[in-house]
């Protein structure tokens, strides 16, 4: 009889993903998202930046994910940018920028940009977001793109099996 594990050689895990905020940053905490933060404000939209990551086919094309940016913003009366790339930590992104009103009849504004990372036989996209809107929306824009691109995407491994807990 086998033992089969997750993640292990033959299923492995997603990869990690790192952000580096400012200490006036929160993390946020919402179902579907691995990691997320926002700069909190009273009043106003908080600048917010999102990670998701879903399991894919290794040969995934990012375009079908910037299709589906498309449909979203088209669906709520709004429309998104030229598609964009970018280097971010070793890892190529691909991406683009859509806006629509929201609820409180703001314009709201989300840079998306995706990434496959390998996982052996399957693949993980990962998914950048970040939002900002209202009468602040141009320089938060500036913001968070500064904070996506500190993005580090690392591959997951298998656990070095020399090292113990002290060590690390």
């Amino acid at each position: 009889m086998s033992t089969l594990a997750y993640p292990s050689p033959d299923f492995p895990g997603p990869p990690s993903v790192t952000l580096e905020v400012d200490d006036d940053w929160e993390p946020v905490h919402a179902p579907g998202t691995m990691l997320a933060a926002r700069l909190p404000r009273a009043d106003g939209f908080s600048p917010t930046v999102v990670v998701t990551l879903e399991p894919c086919a290794p040969d995934h094309a990012v375009e079908r994910s910037l299709e589906q940016v498309v449909s979203i913003a088209g669906s709520r009366g709004g429309g998104v940018s030229e598609p964009y790339a970018a280097e971010l930590g070793g890892a190529r992104f691909v991406g683009c920028d859509a806006t629509w009103p929201d609820v409180d009849a703001v314009d709201v504004l989300h840079a998306n940009l995706f990434h496959v990372a390998p996982a052996g036989d399957t693949a993980y996209l990962v998914q950048l977001t970040g939002a900002v809107g209202g009468p602040a929306a141009e320089a938060d824009y500036d913001l968070v793109r500064s904070v996506l691109t500190t993005v580090r995407v690392q591959p997951w491994t298998l656990p070095d099996p020399t090292t113990t807990e002290h060590d690390a």
